[in-house]
């Protein structure tokens, strides 16, 4: 694993920090139109509440399975072989296993794999419900700081928001006077306003996407499992007909079930980055630890009476001349 003080993981930090410190320090000092109390207490609580919660999302991490012993893997080749197993709290709430029907194990981390992990070649560790490496935080967004990176693109968009609308205000304001027929454009103020448009549209299509991931109870690395395992179902014959359709197994079946399971119950821990009482309430207990997740009972049925035809179709999808030849022995 890398060093958490690596140049690669130092530079967006310091540039993130940089880029809210001067855009605020410009927006405060070069606005003369809207009142300095009411930049005040509408930059700065921004900023360090958006800050703050940029700095805490690192420091938690996501989560890796390399955090619980038991879940360490003693004898690779015994696991690969179905002579090793997970823990019973994994083996009974597992629902993703491989095409053989085995447990997950990451050949690089010598660990189980639960739900939802994937091992990231960036960060080289494995990652609870990894959804992406995010290269402004120099870490991937997973079960731990997932929350708190949600958090993190509202406040982003809001500060964005707000930078913009000062900014152009002030421009707008200097051009209809006709301030530029005695005196220049202020490029500090032009810049932190094209950076407030390119930052703004970006960061907001961005959290849309991510609250609707969040929606759906689905992560990137699903979604894009998802379309691929879609095309794969079109080859099978069309008697199946649309009961085909692979489903997102950890939907809850509703929206705000969905957006409640990662961001909490109430609008207090939707906005502010905080645990939530849920997280709270089972520290003490393997619940809410990233390691197995509720799913649909419906969904489940379906999963454990489909297994035989999910695999029948990775092995005629992915060629695998290997595990034909080891079928006697297995």
């Amino acid at each position: 694993m890398s060093d958490r003080f690596s140049v690669t993981k130092l530079f967006p930090k310091c540039l993130t920090t940089c880029l809210y410190i001067w855009t605020a320090y410009i927006t405060l000092t070069r606005i003369h139109q809207i009142p300095s109390w009411f930049l005040t207490v509408t930059i700065i609580p921004t900023l360090l509440v958006a800050l703050y919660t940029y700095f805490k999302a690192i420091s938690k991490g996501p989560g890796s399975p390399l955090d619980f012993p038991d879940l360490l893997v003693h004898d690779l080749q015994a696991a690969e072989n179905g002579l090793e197993l997970p823990p019973e709290y994994m083996s009974k709430r597992c629902m993703t296993l491989k095409h053989d029907g085995r447990f997950r194990v990451c050949q690089i981390c010598h660990v189980w794999k639960p739900d939802r992990c994937h091992h990231c070649s960036s960060c080289d560790i494995c990652v609870l419900k990894m959804d992406h490496h995010c290269p402004w935080f120099a870490e991937c967004t997973g079960f731990k700081n997932q929350k708190l990176f949600i958090q993190f693109l509202m406040y982003t968009t809001f500060y964005a928001f707000l930078v913009l609308i000062y900014s152009c205000y002030e421009l707008g304001t200097w051009f209809r006077s006709g301030s530029f027929n005695q005196e220049l454009i202020d490029f500090h103020l032009l810049g932190v306003a094209l950076l407030a448009i390119a930052i703004f549209i970006s960061v907001l299509a961005f959290t849309a996407f991510s609250i609707y991931q969040v929606c759906n109870n689905q992560t990137t690395i699903e979604l894009y499992g998802m379309r691929r395992y879609r095309r794969d179902l079109e080859i099978i014959n069309d008697s199946y007909g649309a009961d085909t359709q692979l489903e997102n197994i950890f939907d809850l079946g509703s929206s705000i079930a969905n957006w409640q399971d990662l961001m909490g119950m109430s609008w207090l821990e939707w906005l502010l980055p905080i645990e939530t009482c849920k997280y709270k309430k089972s520290k003490h207990t393997k619940d809410e630890k990233g390691l197995y997740f509720d799913i649909r009972p419906e969904a489940q049925e379906r999963l454990l009476s489909s297994r035989g035809l999910e695999d029948r179709l990775m092995r005629r999808v992915t060629p695998r001349p290997s595990l034909e030849t080891d079928r006697p022995s297995e």
